[in-house]
Order: structure tokens, then sequence, then C-alpha cells
């Protein structure tokens, strides 16, 4: 996308905003990812007379959605509750009309839920009976069985692929040796308090089979990218109004519209997650200039993204950009 067509797509966002664990079989559509690939979205859905209705986390706007796989109502008609904490993927988003959900990865939870985010793990794996967690980190297998205290961490070697999931074997050798083989399968699994995931997980050590489900995490990383935008007072009435739309393939565009029928100012450059909730911005760009500019923001519980330190641009009251939607890949204005 270049500058002309993002300085049109971010006139259209402004017109419009101005005013802990199920695999879904439902098949997905072969033209709805495209580059972008299926829009993974976080939240909770409730019924209504009208259908399905969906907040994402850390969105406070609820839209309409319609499911595909049949499987969020079944849970409704099947627990009662008036509402519930899901992981969905589906179509790109178009707005006013209802989201198209095509894969249900997990049900269950309620709002808070939306704080568990699982950060650095790429599955977690756990069950009760006894209790047990293995997750698998970019550093290792943290292994927890809670029949004894102790932490493992296993080496993590490529696993094995098995079709419809992986196997991770490991050893571990210190004051004993511990083996390991775990295995995250892609088969519908429902915990001891109903709650239902895309995987079911196999953990064997040292010769003893513990069962139970798995859950994909880096949900914060996974839904970061997306639009985010601020209204700063101004000279004017109008005031100048502030996007800043970070995409999966760590790209970054923030625009600033003083609102007073000059050009926009346009800034381009890339962003990576630290630790901690933090997020930087290296703007390489503005306008078509080189000019180099570090931002670094923190993402505060309500999701959005508050500037940290002093500003020549935003001052030393900062910058909150609240989250509004999706990354521009997933945004349509028109069929």
């Amino acid at each position: 996308m270049n500058f002309i067509e993002h300085k049109i797509l971010i006139k259209q966002i402004i017109c419009l905003i101005s005013f802990a664990y199920l695999s879904g079989c439902q098949s997905i559509p072969a033209d709805l990812g495209g580059d972008a690939g299926p829009l993974f979205r976080r939240g909770v859905v409730s019924i209504n007379n009208d259908g399905l209705s969906f907040k994402p986390c850390y969105v406070n706007k609820a839209e309409s959605i319609n499911d595909r796989t049949g499987k969020l109502a079944k849970r409704f008609k099947h627990t009662q509750a008036p509402v519930f904490y899901a992981e969905l993927s589906g179509d790109h988003f178009v707005t006013g009309e209802p989201w198209e959900v095509y894969k249900v990865h997990l049900m269950g939870g309620d709002q808070l839920t939306c704080q568990y985010e699982l950060s650095g793990n790429k599955y977690r794996a756990a069950g009760n009976k006894p209790l047990w967690i293995a997750d698998v980190r970019e550093d290792g297998i943290y292994v927890q069985n809670y029949g004894r205290l102790a932490q493992l961490v296993f080496p993590r070697k490529k696993p094995i692929s098995l079709g419809n999931g992986y196997e991770w074997n490991s050893q571990l050798q210190g004051i004993a040796r511990y083996s390991l083989a775990l295995k995250v399968l892609e088969t519908r699994c429902t915990d001891q308090f109903g709650i239902d995931y895309e995987y079911t997980s196999q953990m064997t050590l040292n010769s003893h089979v513990y069962s139970g489900c798995a859950r994909e995490g880096n949900l914060e990383v996974r839904t970061l990218p997306g639009l985010y935008s601020a209204l700063l007072p101004g000279m004017n009435s109008l005031g100048r109004f502030i996007s800043l739309d970070l995409t999966s393939d760590n790209e970054a565009f923030l625009t600033q519209d003083y609102r007073n029928r000059q050009p926009l100012i346009e800034q381009i450059g890339t962003w990576k997650t630290l630790s901690e909730g933090k997020v930087v911005v290296y703007l390489t760009e503005i306008d078509g200039r080189k000019e180099n500019e570090i931002l670094i923001f923190q993402r505060d519980k309500q999701g959005a993204l508050k500037l940290k330190g002093h500003s020549a641009t935003y001052g030393t009251a900062g910058l909150r950009l609240e989250r509004v939607g999706p990354e521009r890949a997933h945004r349509r204005f028109s069929r």
C-alpha cells in the first residue's frame, strides 16, 4: 500500500470513527485469507433477540457476528450462560456487516479471561487428577507436576509432526534423570470447568502418563496488531486526530490530522514488543522524507498504548491511543 492509498484509507477510518483453554471443523473459504490469513480475535460472546454479539478484548464496542460453525449457539443452549469468553477466527472485518466466524478455538470463561495472555508460550498443556502444566516456550519446555515441588525445564527440540498435531521429546539429567514426551493434538477437549479447547494433550514423564487439554499462547502478540487512535486538543475546536496502525508484518503507520484542511502528516517505520507489555515504534520516514523518531508505548489493562517519557511531538503529558479495530489487512469498506 502506497502513501496515497494509505491516506485514503485513513480518511475513511476517521470518518467512521467520528460518528486459561475447541477446534472448529468448519472449513475456511479458500479466498478468505489472501496475504493476511484469517483474522484471530478474542473477547466475550453474548446472545440477544438479534442474534450473537461479540465484544473484543480491550474494545468498548460490541458488534454482531455470524457463527458459521454453530458451536457458539450450541454452547449457549447447553450451558445457559448469558455470556462467555471465546477465541475465534473468521472473515475480514467489514464495517456495517456481521463478522463471519469460521473457527472456534476456545469457549469458556468471562471478561476477566482477557487478562490471561500466556505471553512467551507457544502452547500451554494442562490437566487435572493430578494437576500438571507444561508450557512450550522458545527457551524450553517448562513442566510443573504438582505432586512434586520443583519445576522441570527441558531443552526444547524440533517437534515431530503427527499429522493432526505435534510431539516433543526431551531428556533432563540432574540429580535425577527425566524423560519427557509431550503431545498436542488437534482434537476437541473439555476440562473439569466446562471450558472447550482446540487441542487435547498427553504428557509422558518418566513412564507416567498425564492427560489434559491444550491451547495456543502468545495472545498479546497475536492480537496486538491493529488500529489505535486518539483525539488530542488543539488550537482549534476540532483538535488533532492521531492514528497508529500496527501490522502483523511489524510495519507501523502513524498519521496526524490537524483537521485544518491541510494534508495529513504520515510517518512509517517498524515496531516490536519489549518485555512487560512495552511496544517500541521506530519511525524512519515522514511524508516520504527520511527522519528518525523512536516512540515507546506501555500497553495498559484496557489494551490502549500509552506513550512513555517525553516526546518533542506529544509533550510530557503523553499520548494514549485506544484500540479501535483490527489491522488494516482485515478492514474492508465494501465487498
